[in-house]
């Protein structure tokens, strides 16, 4: 499976997803480059921080698909 498609999945969960979560579950070491070409395809991708900790959760919103 495509690192974007997988990506895709990963952040249309509830519970979003860390950097490293990113990571090891895609096998990149670029994961903001990835989240960048979905932004580009139309992805709504919100960054929330986590309380007391120096990174964010990922969660992302696919584009709407017109006509159905």
């Amino acid at each position: 499976m495509k690192q974007c498609k997988r990506l895709e999945q990963i952040l249309k969960r509830k519970s979003g997803a860390t950097s490293m979560e990113i990571i090891a579950a895609i096998k990149t070491v670029s994961p903001h480059s990835r989240m960048t070409e979905l932004k580009n395809k139309g992805w709504v991708i919100n960054r929330v921080p986590v309380r007391g900790r120096n990174y964010g959760r990922y969660y992302g919103t696919p584009p709407l698909k017109l006509g159905q």
